[in-house]
């Protein structure tokens, strides 16, 4: 009981509460949602790797997905998935092997809806499509992601393309502080 009365005299009043302060309630709990948008494959061929989103500290992803923008050429675009990286390791987020994504139509969405052994799900909208997750109430798989200490790491994007490969996508991550002083954003 003395723990609690101690903390509660640390705690200002909700006037006084900064938003996006540890103490503030809104940033703990529904998140921010950040946005990336990304050309794929501007001339190249072979594994592609884009930073999305980077990040100190530790952050918890509440959601993570992607929609196709632009799908001038995606007859070669597989082995499609996320990671993290730290500017020495990399570690997977969603399958290594990843998802075909290849012939994908306009406004056709991926999105993290497992765990990391999992592909990431994609939802091709050449047909009316659903998910759903049967054991939670979640439709996206949320995760904890704890930074190397000092150092900026980040969330990639990994697809393997052919010369012809040409699309965008908008990027959407939904996230949330866990610890006062980390730090997320787009790249």
């Amino acid at each position: 009981m003395r723990v609690a009365c101690c903390l509660s005299s640390l705690i200002p009043p909700p006037a006084r509460i900064v938003l996006n302060s540890s103490w503030c309630g809104i940033h703990r709990s529904a998140g921010f949602l950040e946005f990336k948008a990304i050309t794929i494959n501007p001339g190249g061929a072979g594994a592609q790797v884009y930073n999305l989103y980077r990040f100190t500290g530790t952050i918890e992803v509440k959601a993570i997905y992607g929609i196709f923008t632009n799908v001038a050429n995606v007859v070669t675009l597989t082995a499609c998935s996320w990671d993290l990286y730290d500017g020495a390791v990399s570690n997977q987020i969603t399958s290594a092997a990843g998802t075909n994504c290849s012939g994908v139509s306009l406004n056709s969405t991926v999105l993290k809806d497992a765990v990391a052994v999992n592909a990431l799900t994609l939802m091709d909208s050449n047909q009316v499509r659903f998910t759903e997750v049967a054991a939670s109430s979640r439709t996206y798989q949320n995760l904890i992601i704890n930074g190397k200490n000092a150092t900026t790491c980040y969330i990639r994007w990994k697809c393997t393309t052919d010369a012809n490969t040409n699309c965008q996508m908008q990027f959407a991550c939904v996230w949330t502080c866990r610890y006062p002083g980390s730090t997320f954003g787009a790249v």
